[in-house]
C-alpha cells in the first residue's frame, strides 16, 4: 500500500479496508480490500509490479476532485443507521461502509458488489462539511450514532486545526439516498432507501480509465481509446421506476468496465464507480431490447508498465574508470569531473541512498532548460521506463535510473569540445540540487 490512512473492520472480521493515496505507482486514491481466506498478502501496487505482473485490483477509486487524501473507514452497524447499511446485501456480506477523505473534509457512503469473485464498488458523498480533515470515525453502542475525529495535514483544505463531530442519520425522506447498486451488461440497478423519481434528460453517465505507472498519479484517459486523455460519455437510453419506487434501473446499453464511471443523477447526486466486470444484463422491466455493444479498444484495468529500452552506452568501448556516487540528501559525493577531450570513459554510477537515483551527460549551458523537461516526466507514465530523461538535443549519455544500493557502468568518449559539461540527476526535482561539471580539458 502508498501511505494506507486508516483502517476498516467488518462486523465478522472477513474484511479489512484501508485507504492509499494517490502518487507514484498508485494512479489515484483509492480504498483496498482484504477478505478473510481470499486475497491474503496481495500487492496493491505500491513500489511497482511484483514478478511483472498487475497488482490486486482496488475496491474503488476516486478522482483527486472529490478525494485528494484518504483516511479511514468503518461499516455500517449502527440501528440508526440500518436503512443505509445495503439491507438484504448486509446479510449476503456486502455490508455498506462510511469512507472518509481528509483531503475534502467529507464523508461517503460505500456500497459494495461481488461479480464472479471480484469485488467493486459505488461511492456517493453523504456529508462535506468537515472542521478538519476527518481520520478516524466509529459508531457510538450507545447513542447510534457516528463520531469522527479530525486534524489537519496535508492536502486538506479545511479550515481548523482539529475536530471532534458527530454525524446523525435522521432518516428525512426529502432527498432518498442509494443504498446498493449493481452494474449490469445493460446498465446501473439502484435501490434507495425511500421511493425516488430519476429523470433521463437530466442525468448524465461518463467512464475512464486510470494509467498504473512510476508517474505521480495518472491523468485520466478515455476507455474506448486507449493513451487518449479524456472522458467517454455513456448514453442513458432510459430510467426504469421498479417495484414500490425504491428501485430504479439506469439503462446504460454501452456501459463498459472502466476504473472509473461517473453517474450524474437529475436528484443532483453524484455516484463514483469502479467496475471491473459486468453483471448479467437486467431485462425485468417493459421495452427491454438486447443491444449489441459497440467495438471498441477498451483497456480493462492496470496493465504491467513497459520495460524500459536496453541502454546503448553499456556495451561500450572501456574506458579509464571515474566514479561518480549519490550521497544522503540528494546530492552527488564527487561535484566535479575532469577528462580529456576524445578520452575513453567508464562512468561507474553507485546508489548508496535510499531512492532512486542516475547520472545524465548534458550539453553545456543546458543544466536549466533539461531539469525542467525532466520535471515535466513526473506525470508521463512511461517516465520509469525513459529513467526520467527526455527526447532532447542536449542529452549526451546517460546512466538507468538506479535503485537503492545498485550500481550501474556506461562506457563513452568525452566531446571532443573543450568546456563545462553539467551532469544532473533526472528524477523529477532531484536535479536541482543533485548536479556537477565534467570539465573537459
Amino acid at each position: 500500500f502508498r501511505n494506507p490512512n486508516g483502517l476498516g473492520l467488518s462486523p465478522d472480521g472477513r474484511f479489512v479496508t484501508t485507504s492509499v493515496q494517490e502518487g507514484d505507482w498508485t494512479p489515484a486514491t483509492s480504498i483496498c480490500q482484504i477478505e478473510l481466506d481470499h486475497n491474503l498478502g496481495a500487492h496493491f501496487g505500491a513500489g511497482g509490479p511484483k514478478n511483472g505482473q498487475p497488482p490486486e485490483p482496488v475496491l474503488l477509486y476516486l478522482p483527486r476532485g472529490e478525494d485528494n487524501s484518504a483516511s479511514s473507514q468503518t461499516f455500517i452497524t449502527s440501528e440508526k443507521w440500518a436503512s443505509l447499511s445495503g439491507e438484504q446485501a448486509a446479510s449476503s456480506g456486502s455490508r455498506n461502509l462510511v469512507h472518509l477523505s481528509s483531503g475534502g473534509g467529507s464523508a461517503w457512503l460505500v456500497m459494495r458488489q461481488n461479480v464472479k469473485g471480484r469485488w467493486q464498488s459505488a461511492a456517493m458523498k453523504i456529508s462535506g462539511n468537515f472542521d478538519s480533515g476527518p481520520q478516524c470515525t466509529r459508531f457510538n453502542p450507545h447513542d447510534g450514532h457516528l463520531y469522527v475525529n479530525g486534524m489537519q495535514g496535508w492536502g486538506t483544505y479545511t479550515p481548523k486545526d482539529g475536530c471532534f463531530q458527530r454525524v446523525r442519520f435522521t432518516g428525512g425522506t426529502d432527498k432518498p439516498v442509494p443504498v446498493a447498486f449493481e452494474a449490469r451488461e445493460n446498465g446501473v440497478l439502484l435501490r434507495f432507501n425511500h421511493p425516488t423519481s430519476i429523470n433521463a434528460a437530466t442525468s448524465f453517465a461518463q467512464c475512464w480509465n486510470y494509467h498504473y505507472s512510476a508517474a505521480y498519479g495518472s491523468p485520466e484517459y478515455s476507455v474506448k481509446y486507449a493513451d487518449t486523455p479524456g472522458h467517454d460519455p455513456l448514453e442513458i437510453r432510459s430510467v426504469q421506476k421498479l417495484d414500490d419506487g425504491k428501485t430504479i434501473f439506469i439503462e446504460i446499453p454501452q456501459i463498459i468496465p472502466a476504473n472509473q464511471i461517473h453517474l450524474h443523477l437529475s436528484s443532483g447526486q453524484d455516484l463514483f464507480m469502479t467496475v471491473h466486470a459486468l453483471a448479467e444484463p437486467f431485462t425485468d422491466f417493459a421495452g427491454y431490447t438486447q443491444i449489441a455493444k459497440t467495438n471498441h479498444a477498451a483497456q480493462i484495468g492496470l496493465t504491467a508498465p513497459p520495460a524500459a529500452k536496453p541502454n546503448p552506452w553499456t556495451k561500450g568501448e572501456g574506458g579509464r574508470e571515474l566514479v561518480v556516487e549519490a550521497a544522503l540528501g540528494l546530492q552527488y559525493v564527487q561535484k566535479e569531473l575532469k577528462a580529456k577531450a576524445g578520452e575513453k570513459l567508464s562512468i561507474i554510477f553507485k546508489n548508496p541512498d535510499v531512492v532512486p537515483h542516475n547520472w545524465l551527460l548534458a550539453k553545456p549551458g543546458s543544466l536549466q532548460r533539461l531539469g525542467a523537461a525532466c520535471n515535466l516526466m513526473i506525470a508521463d507514465p512511461q517516465g520509469l521506463a525513459r529513467h526520467y530523461v527526455p527526447e532532447s538535443k542536449d542529452v549526451i549519455a546517460y546512466t538507468d535510473m538506479t535503485n537503492p544500493k545498485g550500481s550501474f557502468t556506461i562506457h563513452i568518449t568525452a566531446p571532443k569540445e573543450k568546456g563545462d559539461y553539467p551532469y544532473l540527476c533526472t528524477f523529477p526535482g532531484h536535479w536541482m540540487v543533485m548536479n556537477g561539471v565534467l570539465k573537459v580539458e
